[in-house]
């Protein structure tokens, strides 16, 4: 009957060992397959352990995996993540952070012994000494839906008294898509001319319409002047009006696109232009209807004047080419009073 017992003690002793072990993870999971789908503003929570017998990586690390939404090469994920220090060595915080893409259950352990150790520049990040971090990653890899986080300690205590947990929580940011953004070149422009910029996404596809953009110019002895323009069709067009200061000088041009929590902020390389002297308009139909009947009345005069004064046939050659222009003359006046009424 001893035996019995004994028996039974051992056995309850030895699920009660395997329960509290299980029990040391939480949250995540243990494997690709297995992690849970995380949606970007949502709060999670899960916990690490220390306990050699719960590594689920080469027998000394534990890795909890967290899939991320669908993502796109040069996206910009951000995540605030926080962690409770080591209670036996108080000035360091055993969890790291990565984020990994195109695994599965076959290949994550490959993928994860080529991290480097953990420090705040990456790939493996590590929290500050406050036990809260702001990570921002840039995707580096080709689109892909096989995305994760994974949180990580050294898993390789055997001595009971040694064991720790280390509860993490964080929360994933808006996913910022890439845009590039550039001016397409120009040696001269009016200062009531169009600036044009082309607008594309990652993988060179337009930008989607109706993104706002912002041009600055500026130019020498302190000049400045900003124009707004909307994206259609991947691209930008900024009308200018710059102010007389800005006329025959260079003209340094800058677009640019702030973030707005689904696009990353871009700028563009700075253009240099020319920024050419307006022409003078051309006369309005008034001004040249009033000029005109101004010439006939001149010759009309002139040619009076000289039939007045001359003699026999000249005289009457004189006057008929006067009335000739008295006539033209009337009818430019007439033309005038139409264009020019008020």
């Amino acid at each position: 009957m001893k035996k019995v017992v004994f028996a039974v003690a051992t056995i309850a002793l030895f699920v009660f060992g395997i329960s509290s072990s299980a029990l040391a993870f939480e949250g995540g999971g243990r494997s690709p397959s297995l992690a849970p789908t995380i949606d970007v503003g949502q709060h999670y929570t899960g916990q690490l352990n220390n306990h050699r017998d719960d590594a689920n990586f080469g027998a000394y690390m534990e890795v909890a995996f967290w899939r991320l939404p669908p993502l796109s090469t040069r996206d910009v994920v951000t995540i605030d993540w926080h962690s409770v220090p080591s209670t036996r060595y108080p000035s360091e915080f055993p969890v790291c952070m990565t984020l990994v893409q195109g695994i599965d259950d076959f290949n994550w352990g490959s993928r994860f012994e080529t991290l480097d150790e953990c420090d705040s520049s990456g790939p493996a990040y590590e929290l500050s000494g406050s036990g809260t971090a702001h990570t921002e990653i840039t995707v580096q890899e080709t689109t892909t839906n096989t995305s994760y986080l994974e949180f990580f300690v050294y898993a390789s205590r055997t001595n009971p008294a040694e064991y720790e947990s280390f509860p993490y929580d964080f929360t994933l940011g808006p996913i910022l898509h890439y845009l590039d953004a550039a001016l397409r070149p120009v040696e001269r422009v009016s200062p009531n001319g169009v600036i044009t910029a082309t607008a594309n996404l990652a993988n060179g596809q337009p930008a989607p319409d109706g993104l706002p953009f912002n041009l600055t110019v500026t130019w020498d002895e302190g000049g400045i002047a900003t124009y707004t323009g909307v994206s259609s069709g991947g691209t930008v067009n900024f009308q200018l009006a710059l102010p007389e200061t800005a006329f025959g000088k260079s003209g340094t041009f800058v677009a640019s696109h702030p973030a707005d929590g689904t696009y990353q902020g871009v700028e563009t390389p700075r253009l240099t232009v020319k920024i050419a002297k307006p022409k003078a308009p051309p006369p309005s139909p008034c001004t040249l209807a009033e000029n005109r009947a101004l010439v006939l009345s001149r010759q009309f005069k002139r040619l009076k004047s000289h039939a007045r004064l001359a003699r026999g046939p000249n005289k009457r050659r004189l006057s008929r080419r006067a009335k000739r222009v008295k006539r033209r003359l009337v009818v430019a006046r007439r033309e005038v009073r139409a264009l020019c009424a008020t």
